[in-house]
């Protein structure tokens, strides 16, 4: 049995970037110029310019996006400076990454592994313990990273930092599907969890304080 490793990456929406004219800011709450941007409430994003990227995801606390405009929320602490220059372009996350395919013959399908990474602004941050040997000394000191080689230094922190979640999916489909097909079945099935984690089904890191629900 053979098998066929292939890398496609796949978005909602067009992977093509858009120009940044401003990021202004009230408060926490960051609000980014762009135009024709794309981009949809509760979907990731990578800044990117003379800046180190950054990476978040697009919010509703300063209003629903436009054809124009988006909003998003800086982590606590974080100052509005860090992201009000040095940045030019924007582009929509990564979403599925298909990791290999696997012909069955027996059954004449195939199975399709991918990834997929799921945008949530209501991050529960991934510990840095594992283990790391630096000069014969260990330390767990390591940061978890993407299972997928190709991922940015950027996008692994977006992991360690809890703003995209990382899960496998896999289809089995006949061997004579078309492509469009598949893809079609992959994005849908990135669609419908996506929306839990914008529904805080799958949002996670709320506690009840005896009055209300709360983000840690």
């Amino acid at each position: 049995m053979k098998n066929t490793l292939t890398i496609f990456i796949f978005s909602a929406v067009s992977l093509s970037a858009s120009a940044v004219s401003s990021i202004t800011c009230n408060g926490q709450v960051a609000t980014v110029n762009a135009t024709a941007h794309g981009l949809v409430a509760s979907q990731g994003f990578s800044l990117s310019g003379t800046a180190a990227t950054f990476n978040s995801t697009v919010g509703t606390a300063g209003g629903a996006p436009t054809a124009n405009t988006f909003t998003f929320t800086l982590p606590a602490g974080t100052a509005c400076s860090t992201v009000s220059s040095g940045y030019t372009a924007v582009v929509p996350a990564k979403e599925i990454i298909d990791l290999n395919s696997t012909a069955n013959p027996g059954t004449a399908t195939v199975t399709m592994n991918y990834l997929y990474w799921f945008s949530t602004a209501y991050p529960n941050p991934l510990p840095c313990t594992l283990p790391v040997t630096n000069g014969g000394v260990t330390t767990n000191t390591g940061c978890p990273q993407s299972v997928w080689p190709g991922a940015s230094a950027a996008e692994n922190a977006s992991i360690v930092a809890g703003t995209t979640v990382e899960t496998y999916g896999q289809l089995v489909v006949p061997a004579a599907t078309a492509s469009s097909a598949v893809t079609a079945l992959v994005i849908a099935q990135w669609n419908a969890m996506q929306a839990g984690f914008a529904g805080y089904l799958l949002a996670g890191g709320f506690f009840w304080n005896g009055s209300t629900w709360a983000h840690n």
